[in-house]
C-alpha cells in the first residue's frame, strides 16, 4: 500500500514539475544559461523558483538539467504537418528551384534551428537538379 502513495505522490510531483516547466520563457532560460555559466548557481535557482513557483529542491533540480543539456523546452506551438514522402532537402531544393531562396533558407531555419548563415550554406549546397554531377 505504501508503494501506491509513493507512485501518486511522484506523479504529483512530475505534473507539478511539468506546470513549472510551462511557466518558463525561452529568455528566462537563457538567463539562466547565463548565470550558469557566470558562476551564479545561487540567482539561477532564485530565477526558476521566482517564475515558476517551485520549491527549493525542484528548483535546483531544474537549474541542474538546464547546466547538464537535459533541459527540453516543452512543445507550446503546434506541429508542422507535412506530406508523406517529403523531406526537408526535397522541400527546400524545391523552394530554390522556384527562386524563392530566403523562404527556403527561413524552412531550414524553423525546422533545425541551424543560424541563418548555416542555413544559407546549406541551401546553397542543395542541387536543384536530381541528376547526380
Amino acid at each position: 500500500m505504501g508503494l501506491f502513495s509513493r507512485r501518486s505522490s511522484q506523479d504529483a510531483d512530475n505534473v507539478a514539475l511539468a506546470a513549472a516547466r510551462a511557466r518558463l520563457s525561452s529568455d528566462d532560460i537563457d538567463q539562466v544559461r547565463f548565470l550558469i555559466t557566470t558562476k551564479k548557481m545561487v540567482h539561477a535557482v532564485k530565477l526558476i523558483r521566482d517564475r515558476t513557483g517551485l520549491d527549493l529542491k525542484h528548483a535546483k533540480g531544474l537549474v541542474d538539467d538546464i547546466r547538464l543539456g537535459r533541459y527540453v523546452a516543452p512543445v507550446t506551438v503546434t506541429p508542422v504537418v507535412r506530406l508523406p514522402g517529403t523531406n526537408l532537402a526535397e522541400r527546400t531544393r524545391t523552394l530554390k528551384a522556384q527562386g524563392e531562396l530566403h523562404q527556403a533558407t527561413a524552412l531550414v531555419v524553423s525546422e533545425t534551428g541551424m543560424t541563418e548563415t548555416e542555413a544559407g550554406l546549406f541551401v546553397g549546397a542543395l542541387k536543384t537538379d536530381l541528376q547526380d554531377s
